[in-house]
């Protein structure tokens, strides 16, 4: 590991180096939480799951039996559900619902799906960097490309569990210094398999003159606010809260990659689901002490300390370009917790259309230097619309309708 890092450094110091005053060039960059998307063959492995009969044991368990009554679509599923099955290496079968009950899914309508997530790829995000979260591979991620992806270096990996992370950048915009980095500390490896969060992912890309550092993050879930507390526990990062421990502990890595790979380069940009509301954590007062008891109480102030000076990354206010209120509710949500029928609004079909509209998604940047003269970009959500919901067959429509994603893009226009 020591000998690894060594070269890294080196490899680092030396891009730095090169790079030297040179133009910057704009480019589109955009993150994308795919929920749950399998490449082609596993989707058929999983449908095929999904469709045998469970029967319950003795024990509460529901196991594959095939003289049981229910079907893995019949059950009910959750996070703790008594059901033998592996999510780390299988979907559970209700990703996608209508009225609160699963949807049986078919090859045909994720086919379908798989030609909506290329369309919006082209027609709508048409970025130059994607970093995708909640994908199987990297044949999952060429799939939806547009054009199978001719034009877009991917990469990604097959370690840890299903929902991996990968890039895929245009070739005539970018080029790929090394190879792609899985940052296995933020899985926290030394817990039980069961219990590991997801890594982290890095590429090395020349754009233009300058070389930019990109990693993607897919943060522990369930843990978004402080605003949401009530006196309780949850959304309190410093708290005992089971999720909020666990993403408690993968401040102190993500930390050390910001601190450690922001070095030798001439830009950073940190993308993803961060799963935690850092525009709730800017709203805070300033003299809000960032740790309490030996626990960080705010996550982004805590990793992007600007220790040192290179690791300092500006986090993009997020617009949605929508209707006057919709674009309203969008702009309060940043510093107060929607109640139901403000966020049923903005993930209504006529407004951004997607399940988890706002407040988890962000674009991180450092700028290469002299590029960031005049205003600070500002990254947009982009609509899904209808596409963001699920609807069940009937006899008019043999097939079901599936949700593209529960997440919506988010882009932004860089110099890099």
């Amino acid at each position: 590991m020591q000998r690894q890092h060594l070269h890294s450094l080196a490899l680092s110091l030396t891009l730095g180096l090169a790079a030297g005053a040179a133009s910057a060039a704009d480019v589109t960059v955009a993150t994308w939480n795919l929920g749950w998307h399998l490449d082609a063959p596993l989707a058929t492995r999983w449908i095929a799951a999904c469709g045998q009969k469970f029967s319950k044991s003795a024990d509460g368990l529901w196991r594959p039996d095939a003289a049981g009554p229910k079907t893995g679509w019949q059950l009910r599923w959750g996070r703790d559900a008594k059901i033998e099955w592996d999510i780390g290496q299988l979907p559970p079968c209700d990703v996608w619902q209508s009225r609160f009950k699963p949807v049986p899914v078919t090859e045909a309508a994720l086919a379908k799906r798989r030609q909506q997530i290329a369309e919006v790829l082209a027609t709508k995000v048409n970025a130059d960097v994607i970093a995708f979260q909640e994908v199987s591979s990297v044949q999952a991620v060429r799939e939806v490309l547009p054009d199978g992806g001719r034009d877009y270096e991917v990469c990604g990996f097959t370690s840890h569990k299903v929902q991996r992370l990968a890039f895929a950048w245009k070739r005539k915009v970018a080029s790929a210094v090394g190879s792609c980095e899985v940052y296995a500390p933020l899985a926290l490896p030394d817990r039980p398999v069961k219990e590991q969060p997801r890594p982290g992912l890095s590429v090395t890309l020349r754009i233009g003159g300058h070389v930019t550092r990109f990693m993607t993050v897919h943060l522990k879930s369930s843990c978004v606010s402080p605003l949401e507390g009530g006196g309780g526990t949850r959304g309190q990062l410093a708290s005992d809260d089971k999720a909020c421990s666990v993403l408690q502990a993968q401040l102190q890595p993500l930390e050390t990659w910001l601190q450690e790979r922001s070095q030798g380069v001439d830009a950073v940009v940190m993308l993803g689901d961060f799963n935690r509301n850092i525009a709730h954590e800017a709203s805070l007062p300033a003299n809000t002490p960032v740790r309490s008891q030996g626990r960080s109480t705010n996550l982004w102030r805590e990793v992007n300390d600007g220790v040192p000076a290179a690791s300092l990354l500006t986090a993009l206010d997020t617009a949605c370009p929508l209707d006057a209120t919709s674009a309203a509710l969008c702009k309060d949500a940043k510093s107060r917790v929607l109640d139901k029928p403000e966020m049923a609004q903005l993930t209504d079909a006529k407004a951004l259309g997607c399940r988890n509209p706002i407040g988890l998604d962000h674009i991180a940047v450092r700028l290469p230097a002299g590029a960031a003269a005049g205003a600070v970009p500002v990254a947009e959500k982009v609509a899904l619309g209808f596409l963001g919901r699920t609807l069940e067959a009937s006899d008019k429509r043999p097939e079901p309708l599936l949700a593209v994603s529960d997440h919506c893009p988010l882009r932004a226009r860089l110099s890099l």
